[in-house]
């Protein structure tokens, strides 16, 4: 699946300013009408420059519950493109920890803000929401969405973004057809993200053909891809299908390691459902296949994750 990054809007808008994250932000600039700048808010800047760090070391819970504090403060001061900026933000922190629902209702909200204030939506608040409809399995309305974007701008990181959400929506409807076209339009040589993009297509194409030893390799080849560029959550997304695989193929002990490692990376992300999900599938597989060191590793991650869950809150 696809993230996206965070901006600073205090030194340049979002359009203008991305951070690269996994997803993937667009560096384009849409029309918008040119309007006097507000005078610079030390709460909103140093609020800003906090969950930027919160979300620059994976801390997105942190990071989400700033950006609220940020956009609360743009709205104190009748700052509309810096609460736009801030809820986009906030939406991406809550992508990054699979709170798909609660991020598109922040993005339906986000859009009509922009509607009341004349401004179109930019090209990387739509992927955002491609990226959201694809998460809660609304194919057909991420893939119209992936097109238009591909069609508005072509040769943009968006269309590029686009092209692999349309990959992964291929893949996840057991397409081979669709899924074959799509890897055939990259041009891995040009960019190390779009190779990254290309070999976890292809594990999913290997997959679908039952070619598992190419799956797993691919989806191992793509994991050791977004490592190195740092696209963590990217990491264990491909991890996971690489364990996906090699369950599917019968070997359970090396599927219980790639879940180990998807399940710990997700926990210190602080996607915890997530974490919880792979962790639990390792040790189950590990118990299966006799492997009782990798059970032993989940199962001390579990605990972790148990012990770390936070506090109800109390009633009134």
């Amino acid at each position: 699946m696809i993230d996206q990054g965070i901006s600073y809007r205090r030194r340049l808008p979002l359009w203008v300013v991305l951070v690269p994250i996994v997803a993937y932000l667009i560096g384009c600039a849409p029309n918008r009408p040119v309007a006097e700048t507000p005078a610079a808010d030390d709460r909103l800047e140093r609020t800003n420059r906090i969950a930027h760090v919160a979300f620059k070391h994976g801390r997105y819970a942190q990071a989400a519950s700033l950006y609220r504090q940020v956009a609360d403060l743009a709205y104190e001061r009748d700052d509309v493109n810096a609460a736009v900026d801030a809820q986009y933000n906030t939406a991406v922190c809550l992508v990054r920890l699979d709170q798909v629902d609660e991020a598109d209702a922040l993005l339906q909200r986000t859009k009509a803000e922009l509607g009341r204030a004349g401004q179109a939506e930019p090209i990387e608040l739509r992927l955002l929401e491609a990226t959201v409809l694809y998460r809660q399995r609304r194919y057909q309305e991420a893939w119209s969405l992936a097109e238009q974007i591909i069609s508005s701008a072509p040769d943009s990181q968006a269309a590029h973004r686009s092209q692999f959400l349309r990959g992964l929506i291929a893949a996840d409807q057991g397409d081979q057809a669709r899924l074959q076209a799509v890897i055939a339009d990259f041009d891995p040589a040009t960019d190390d993200r779009l190779e990254a993009d290309r070999s976890e297509l292809a594990g999913h194409l290997a997959l679908l053909e039952q070619r598992y030893d190419a799956s797993v390799a691919a989806f191992a080849e793509a994991a050791r891809l977004r490592r190195a560029g740092s696209d963590y959550r990217g990491t264990v997304r491909a991890l996971a299908k690489a364990g996906e695989t090699a369950e599917a193929a019968g070997r359970l002990s090396q599927a219980s390691v790639h879940y180990l490692r998807a399940g710990r990376s997700a926990l210190h992300q602080g996607a915890r459902e997530r974490a919880h999900d792979l962790l639990t599938r390792a040790r189950s597989l590990a118990n299966q296949a006799g492997d009782a060191d990798t059970a032993r590793e989940a199962q001390l991650y579990l605990t972790l994750l148990k012990e770390s869950e936070p506090e109800p809150a109390s009633g009134s």
